[in-house]
């Protein structure tokens, strides 16, 4: 059984679940198909802390949705930037 991690209602882009010393989180931007935008990095590097910090877990999984794990990036976030202002 999967029990829900106390950081995961804090994020709008991910889902993050714990089952004994596993770690999972789950890209959830469905419309998007997990499309990688910043907010999306942030979370899943504010879970991957979390998780590192807390010594009851020993691995982390990350996967994405059963559509897809990610289409690459949004470019809809990236639209308004130049060429080197994507990196």
């Amino acid at each position: 059984m999967f029990l829900s991690s106390e950081a995961g209602s804090s994020y709008n882009m991910i889902k993050t679940e714990t089952q004994g010393r596993v770690a999972v989180i789950t890209l959830n931007r469905p419309k998007a198909l997990n499309a990688l935008c910043s907010e999306l990095f942030y979370e899943i590097n504010d879970a991957l802390a979390r998780f590192d910090g807390d010594s009851s877990i020993g691995a982390v999984v990350l996967t994405g949705s059963e559509r897809a794990f990610a289409a690459g990036a949004d470019i809809k976030e990236m639209k308004d930037t130049e060429f080197i202002g994507n990196y």
